[in-house]
């Protein structure tokens, strides 16, 4: 796996974190899936529907895992999805200890190879880096069926773009599914995606 970058031509990157914004950075090593990671132990704030109230289950793409640490790259509760960068904007999140970012891009995610650093956004003390809209609006990465069946389900072609919170890895990851199988809860939080994690800055 390599990491590398147009300056003109293309050559290997040995720098660490610090990358200016005309580096190409490219994510293409194998995808993995995750099937059904929970973070279903969330309730809406009807007074402040941008804000979820519960448990936030932390993930790192390096562990390939759920994690408890501060070490997170990703969190999840409900709809709502943080970064371990930025700053918090609800009293239940986990702290930000990173400098992890994210954008969305759109297309096919095997064909999205190249890290736009210019995009990166962190969450701050108002609103997540992505928009936790819970689908009605689709400027996050779901959409909301409404009545009667009120389904949450990922928009096609939103494939979410990570900077890890050690600030010197990448990951693309597209989300799959919101429910578990069979289906045990219709509010959902059960992740399934696929994902892809440069891991190696040779």
């Amino acid at each position: 796996m390599r990491l590398t970058c147009s300056l003109g031509l293309l050559i290997l990157f040995f720098a660490s974190c610090e990358k200016s914004n005309n580096d190409e950075i490219i994510i293409d090593e194998a995808v993995i899936k995750f099937v059904e990671l929970n973070a279903s132990e969330y309730t809406v704030n009807t007074s402040d529907t941008s804000l979820a109230i519960g448990k936030y289950t932390r993930f790192s793409f390096s562990e390939g895992d759920t994690v408890s640490h501060d070490n997170w790259d990703v969190a999840f509760s409900g709809t709502t999805i943080l970064v371990n960068g930025g700053s918090p904007f609800g009293d239940n999140q986990p702290g930000r200890s990173g400098n992890a970012a994210v954008y969305i891009a759109t297309g096919i995610m095997s064909d999205i190879k190249t890290v736009d650093v210019s995009k990166f956004i962190q969450d701050n003390t108002n609103s997540p880096a992505i928009a936790n809209d819970y689908g009605f609006s689709d400027k996050g990465w779901c959409s909301y069926s409404g009545a009667p069946n009120h389904i949450i389900s990922p928009i096609p072609g939103k494939i979410l773009v990570f900077r890890t919170h050690d600030g010197k890895h990448y990951a693309k990851m597209e989300i799959l599914n919101f429910y578990d199988t069979p289906i045990t809860s219709q509010y959902g939080g059960y992740y399934t995606f696929n994902y892809v994690y440069q891991s190696d800055n040779n």
